[in-house]
């Protein structure tokens, strides 16, 4: 039955179940049972499919090897990209931290100095 299978599979490349059911009775005159055709047909069409994709994968040693360090080569890459996007990142944020801080002082310095020339507390005293 397996055989038959296979040999359906070679000549037409898609065999559906129930072509492979009728390929049974030609050849012998009977079928069998429905799920053991069917079992066999699934069976027989993933190798084919598990084959197929094989083969279409590079079997080449170096090929694989090549792509392996392209690979690796944009991964270096990619990283290094976003360690400096971080350390600009920081610094940015460092910058603006200072400056913030350098602006707080300089209001807290024009404050007391206004507080100090006899202004008070109140801006506007009732």
């Amino acid at each position: 039955m397996r055989a038959t299978c296979r040999e359906l599979m070679a000549r037409h490349s898609n065999v559906s179940g129930r072509q492979f059911r009728r390929e049974l009775k030609e050849r012998f005159g009977a079928v069998g049972k429905t799920e053991k055709v069917f079992e066999v047909w699934r069976d027989e069409t993933d190798k084919l499919q598990r084959a197929k994709a094989a083969a279409a994968l590079p079997t080449d040693i170096a090929e694989l090897q090549r792509r392996l360090a392209i690979a690796e080569t944009t991964a270096a890459e990619n990283l290094a990209r976003a360690e400096l996007a971080e350390y600009r990142e920081r610094a940015h944020q460092d910058h603006w931290a200072m400056e913030i801080d350098r602006v707080k002082r300089e209001f807290e310095e024009f404050r007391s100095s206004v507080e100090g020339q006899g202004g008070g507390s109140k801006p506007f005293q009732v």
